[in-house]
């Protein structure tokens, strides 16, 4: 058994010092008892209890134990984990220290497994640990595995991705043969020198570094286990001699390869042979292990209950979540956005409506003939006769259908417009604002938001930039007529530009003009900059916007830049308008979950986005084409469309908010519940693309469908009787995409087909009188996997 090569070693520090370390295994250090400090490159982190932290491979790094330190060190084989994921490109961002994500703590608990089998030496405990380690190393690569991404949703180019593939494949295929970048060029259809050029600038090492790179991680497998000589090692792995061999491995490891294979052999021998712990560090891991299991909160997985006290206000609803994203402001100007709008606004409350491009050359602004507000009055005449607020961005957004975060498509009637020039700029500000200020009103300009985006070309990360001297302008514009007119921006992406914002509320906090809100995009995506490059990932992260919320704020925290107001001005999980995730019920319980979390820490909250009209396409031939709209083309309501229906009918006053569902009151013997059974997205999700995702298969995109059961408990409540309703959203009721699959997915629907539809999409409702005795109502539920439930009750008089 000795031999049998594991995925993961794990060893005890136990004792203060200063090791170094430098291998090719990525290292996990988690911290049990103490403090220790980790230094890699330049960068100092002081770990505490709980803490993780992943150093990737081949990064130098060292680490100081301080006093009373107990932590673990679990070394992952990357030979071995690289041949199961099929790749190379091997790069976690896994750092508590920097982040937040609930996959930590799955993480903690398997690594608390591992460490709790420590004292098992048989074999049955063998297979129990190997069995962890893979679990553990699920979760690593689900949760924090990242890959090479600068496309900053949509704005990269596919060819440019297509062609590095073919690259990589072809190198990776043939490394074994003698290849020379005049091969590669003959098969790609490029010159030598444009193709040298290109593998420098995409990959970041030249043709023959990269091809080295790949023959030096085979070979360095052949030294660590097989007896195979160097000069059969070089031939074998591509090299032409040993020599040459010799002169790449001492460029990458600073040491010949028979050194290395001596030193690893000695290392491997070191461990085997490592002194047995100290009972009394054996005591304190022990002890950690107990204080662990002693606090865990037991409750069965799928049942929680809802217990409220009638007399006790715990907190007031917010209504930061009522807003959406239109898109270009003259879709308002079509007869079935306005019909859908209305309805949105009748059904769900929407308050604010966020537009953008208003200064369109078609409708407003010419440089040439001047201005013409008319259809934008009617645009905002109509929000404002519907009672509705303009959320306005001031900049030019390119209105963009994605297919994928990688995938994009333009509207090339808008490509041209950019930022204008600053005096353009100013006249078209100072124009634009007096025409609002005659036509509407100081009064009625307090109540809408202004924002100006980070429009690349403005280059808001440097000091003294454009995008100041516009945002400037903008802002100095608008408040000589009053100082309560809010004006913001900048649009930053949440996960994404995290180390971006450092810096600009470094900038933006030595100005004199500070903006009254900042907006924030939030999608689950997460990106990392490692060696000055950006990585990106999908994220899984269950709790994905309140965590990086409070990143941000933690951020603003850090440089002491504070503003009035939050706000999220785009919050999805996908910015993909062809992923069937947008049309299920997952969707309806994304939406219903995030907005009773997120809403108390934000001002505002925009969803992306209200209608499907907004990505229609060559290809939106069908009912449903996977776009992330609250109503389809044809005005059926799906699923995310109840969920901010249902949270609108809650009550002002909340008497108890757990994980999966919320009690409010209006103190006059009226209660409404909501409930929802979300499901966080898989591993599998993180490598699909988003566009791929086939309908008979969307189960397999989630961890488990596992009902919940719910119960609503109320104390000190009016004895009597109640009528209670009870209204759900599942896959068996009022969900579009799965009454459509009953109809095979049909294209083409007739008129009578899609009314069909249109009516059949509503909740199920229930009705039922229950009597309340000494003050106690109790309410069990049963909610299948990502449903959504909403219980009114109310107090029924007698005679």
């Amino acid at each position: 058994m000795d031999d049998i090569r594991t995925l993961m070693h794990f060893y005890f520090i136990t004792e203060p010092g200063i090791s170094n370390h430098y291998h090719q295994n990525p290292e996990i250090f988690y911290v049990l008892n103490g403090c220790m400090e980790v230094k890699i490159d330049a960068k100092t982190y002081d770990m505490h209890q709980g803490d993780l932290l992943l150093i990737n491979a081949n990064k130098r790094h060292e680490m100081i134990g301080k006093e009373d330190i107990l932590a673990a060190r679990f070394e992952l084989d990357f030979h071995l984990l690289a041949e199961y994921m099929g790749s190379m490109q091997l790069l976690f961002w896994c750092n508590t220290l920097t982040d937040k994500n609930g996959a930590y703590d799955d993480l903690r608990k398997v690594l608390d497994q591992i460490l709790a089998h420590y004292f098992e030496q048989n074999e049955k405990g063998a297979l129990y640990l190997n069995a962890l380690y893979f679990q553990a190393a699920h979760i690593l690569t689900s949760n924090f595995l990242i890959n090479a991404d600068d496309v900053k949703f949509g704005y990269g180019d596919q060819q440019n991705r297509i062609r590095i593939l073919n690259i990589q494949n072809y190198l990776q295929a043939n490394y074994q043969s003698q290849i020379s970048l005049n091969d590669l060029a003959n098969r790609l259809y490029l010159s030598n020198a444009y193709l040298s050029k290109y593998i420098k600038k995409n990959l970041g090492m030249t043709f023959v570094e990269y091809l080295n790179n790949i023959r030096l991680f085979h070979a360095v497998d052949e030294l660590l286990y097989t007896n195979k000589n160097i000069t059969h090692i070089a031939l074998d792995n591509g090299f032409p001699t040993s020599a040459a061999f010799t002169k790449a491995f001492r460029e990458c490891y600073n040491e010949a390869p028979s050194e290395y294979r001596k030193k690893m052999q000695l290392k491997e021998q070191a461990d085997h042979e490592k002194e047995e712990l100290t009972e009394q560090s054996k005591r304190l891991i022990m002890n950690y292990l107990s204080f662990k299991d002693k606090n865990k909160i037991l409750k069965p997985a799928c049942e929680e209950v809802c217990r409220a006290d009638n007399e006790k206000t715990i907190a007031f609803i917010s209504k930061s979540f009522n807003a959406c994203n239109i898109g270009d402001a003259y879709t308002l100007l079509q007869s079935d956005v306005q019909d859908q709008v209305k309805l949105l606004k009748k059904e769900t409350g929407v308050t604010y409506i966020r537009i953008w491009n208003l200064f369109s050359n078609a409708y407003c602004f010419d440089e040439k003939e001047g201005f013409n507000f008319r259809k934008l009055d009617q645009v905002l005449d109509f929000l404002i006769e519907n009672d509705m607020r303009p959320y306005l961005e001031l900049g030019n957004k390119p209105t963009l259908f994605m297919y994928t975060p990688e995938r994009s498509i333009k509207d090339r009637s808008k490509e041209k417009l950019g930022s204008y020039k600053y005096d353009v700029f100013c006249k078209m500000i100072k124009t634009f604002c007096i025409h609002l200020m005659n036509r509407y009103g100081v009064e009625e300009l307090e109540k809408w938001y202004f924002e100006f985006w980070n429009d690349p070309q403005l280059h808001i990360q440097e000091e003294d930039s454009l995008y100041y001297k516009y945002f400037d302008l903008l802002y100095t514009t608008l408040k000589q007529y009053s100082e309560n007119i809010k004006v913001g921006g900048a649009g930053f992406i949440l996960g994404y530009e995290t180390f971006v914002c450092r810096d600009v509320f470094k900038c933006w906090r030595k100005r004199l003009i500070h903006p009254d809100f900042l907006s924030f995009c939030s999608y689950q995506y997460i990106a990392v900059i490692e060696n000055e490059q950006r990585y990106g990932r999908k994220s899984i992260d269950g709790d994905y916007m309140e965590n990086q919320i409070a990143i941000m704020k933690e951020v603003m925290d850090e440089v002491d830049f504070h503003v009035p107001e939050f706000h999220i001005d785009e919050w999805n999980f996908t910015v993909s308008n062809r992923n069937v995730l947008n049309d299920s019920c997952e969707q309806g319980a994304f939406i219903l979950k995030n907005s009773l979390n997120a809403a108390k820490h934000v001002n505002l909250m925009a969803y992306w986005h209200a209608l499907d009209t907004y990505s229609y396409y060559y290809d939106t031939d069908a009912v449903l084409n996977g776009d992330s709209g609250l109503i389809t083309g044809d005005g059926i309501r799906k699923p995310s469309f109840f969920a901010f229906q249902f949270i609108n009918r809650l009550l002002p006053n909340i008497l108890q908010k757990t994980e999966h569902g919320m009690i409010t009151t209006n103190g006059r013997n009226s209660y409404v519940a909501i409930g929802h059974n979300y499901k966080k997205l898989s591993s599998r999700y993180v490598f699909s693309e988003e566009n791929e995702i086939a309908l008979d298969c969307i189960d397999q995109y989630v961890e488990d469908d596992e009902p919940l059961k719910l119960t609503f408990h109320i104390d000190h409540i009016k004895d009597g009787q109640y009528q209670v309703k009870t209204y759900y959203v599942n896959r068996q009721n009022g969900s579009v995409q799965d009454l459509w699959e009953q109809l095979n997915c049909s294209k083409g629907l007739a008129k009578d087909e899609i009314t069909y539809l249109r009516h059949s999409s509503i909740p199920r409702m229930e009705m039922k009188t229950v009597e309340v005795k000494n003050g106690i109502l109790e309410l069990e539920n049963r909610l299948e996997a990502q449903e959504i439930r909403l219980i009114e009750i109310s107090y029924r008089y007698h005679s």
